[in-house]
């Protein structure tokens, strides 16, 4: 079963994806995190950067749209 915050990866906007990216390299750089919690944030993490490359590839394929549209007028 999926958890609540994968669930949300859909809804979440690319700035807050790249914005908990960051807290969890700072977190994986740290001396402190719990061994425990280390492969669900790697898992978050990983979760995450997919999502940040589907609203680009999707941001990309609009912009193309649009030009190509601009192009044959």
């Amino acid at each position: 079963m999926p958890s609540k915050k994968n669930d949300d990866l859909g809804k979440i906007g690319y700035e807050d994806a790249v914005s908990e990216l960051e807290e969890i390299l700072e977190e994986l750089e740290g001396d402190d995190i719990d061994v425990d919690m280390l492969a669900e944030r790697v898992k978050r993490a990983s979760d995450l950067v997919k999502a940040c490359r589907d609203r680009i590839a999707a941001a990309k394929l609009h912009v193309e749209r649009v030009v190509a549209e601009v192009d044959d007028k």
